[in-house]
C-alpha cells in the first residue's frame, strides 16, 4: 500500500540532519502548526519522490533561476503536488528587478507565493501570511532574570558581518553597564568570539540555541540590516529589545516596547540605547510580540491563502 497522501508539505533543501538554517526552521515550525490546525501537514527535507499532497511550499531561501535550477526545481518537480507554494520575505510589488522575481513567477504559475511582510499592496499571485514564532519554544528566563545583551553577527557568502566590528565598542557598553553580561553569536570560527563574555554558535538545533542565545536576555543588536530577521522576533518573544539604528529592521518586525534606536558608529549611544533597554518592561515586550508573531494567525491566513 502506498504512502497515505497529506494535505500540506513544507520542505526546503537538505542542509542538515537537525532543523538548524532558517528555511529548515521555518519550515518545520510551519508544518507543526498546521499539523496542529487539523492538517495532515509534514516537514521533510528535499529529494521527497514518494510523496503526494495537495499544497507543498517550499520554505527555502529566495534565489535566482540558475541557483534554484541548480538545487530545488527537479526535486520539487518530482513531488506529486496540485499546488506549490514558495515563502518569502516581503512582497516583491514595490522590486520591479529582484532577483528572486524568475522563480517566485515559476511559483506564481503552479500555485501562488506567500509573503511574511506586506506593506498592503501585492502582486495578484501573493497573499500575506505574516510571520510566526512559537511561544513554547522560545520563552522567557524561568527565573525573570534580565542580564544578558546579545550582538547577533550573520554571516553568509558574500558577508561575514563580524570582521566589519570594533570590539572597542564592548568597552564602552561594560563601562556604562557594568553588570550585563555581553553576548555574541554567530560562526564558531568568528575571530571577535573571545572579546565576549559567552559566544553561542550558529549550526546547532534551533531549540538548542534559542535556549542559549535568548537566555536573560535585555536586548538583541544586530549586527547588519536584516529583510526579516527571525531571530530578531524571537528576541521579542522571550521578552527583550531590539536595538537597532535607523533603516536597519523593518519597521513592522519591531513592537512598540521592544523598539529602541541609536545612532550607527558612536558606541555611547549604543550603551545609553542598552541602557534604556534595560528599564523596558520584558512582560510587555513577549505580550506584544506573541500577538504581532501569532501562530494560530499566520496558520489561518495561510490556509485560506493556499485554499485549505
Amino acid at each position: 500500500m502506498g504512502e497515505a497522501a497529506l494535505d500540506v508539505l513544507v520542505t526546503c533543501h537538505p542542509y542538515s540532519d537537525q532543523p538548524t538554517k532558517f528555511p529548515q526552521v521555518r519550515g518545520f515550525y510551519l508544518a507543526k502548526h498546521l499539523a496542529r490546525s487539523g492538517l495532515r501537514a509534514e516537514f521533510r527535507q528535499l529529494p521527497a519522490p514518494s510523496v503526494e499532497c495537495e499544497v507543498l511550499i517550499c520554505s527555502d531561501y529566495q534565489g535566482d533561476m540558475e541557483w534554484f535550477e541548480g538545487r530545488l526545481a527537479e526535486p520539487l518537480t518530482e513531488i506529486r503536488a496540485q499546488r506549490l507554494y514558495c515563502l518569502i520575505d516581503e512582497s516583491l510589488a514595490r522590486h520591479r528587478d529582484h532577483f528572486s522575481r524568475p522563480v517566485c513567477d515559476w511559483f506564481a504559475a503552479r500555485g501562488g507565493v506567500l509573503c511574511h511582510l506586506a506593506d498592503g499592496l501585492l502582486l495578484r499571485h501573493e497573499r500575506w501570511v505574516g510571520l510566526g514564532i512559537d511561544g513554547e519554544v522560545v520563552t522567557p528566563a524561568a527565573d525573570g532574570r534580565r542580564d544578558t545583551v546579545l550582538f547577533d553577527f550573520p554571516k553568509s557568502t558574500q558577508l561575514d558581518t563580524s570582521l566589519r566590528f570594533d570590539v572597542g565598542v564592548l568597552d564602552v557598553v561594560r563601562e556604562m553597564l557594568p553588570t550585563v553580561r555581553v553576548v555574541g553569536s554567530g560562526p564558531a570560527e568568528a575571530t571577535i568570539r573571545d572579546a565576549f563574555d559567552d559566544w553561542i554558535a550558529y549550526d546547532q538545533d534551533h531549540a538548542t540555541y534559542v535556549a542559549a542565545a535568548l537566555d536573560g536576555l535585555i536586548a538583541i543588536v544586530p549586527g547588519t540590516s536584516e529583510s526579516l530577521g527571525v531571530t530578531l522576533a524571537e528576541a521579542q518573544v522571550a521578552g527583550a529589545c531590539v536595538v537597532a539604528s535607523e533603516f536597519q529592521v523593518n519597521r513592522f518586525m519591531r513592537v512598540p516596547e521592544a523598539k529602541v534606536g541609536y545612532t550607527a558608529g558612536d558606541p555611547r549611544s549604543l550603551a545609553h540605547a542598552l541602557a534604556v533597554a534595560s528599564v523596558r518592561s520584558g512582560e510587555r515586550i513577549r505580550e506584544q510580540a506573541l500577538e504581532r508573531f501569532d501562530f494560530e494567525a499566520v496558520v489561518e491566513r495561510t490556509r485560506a491563502a493556499v485554499h485549505l
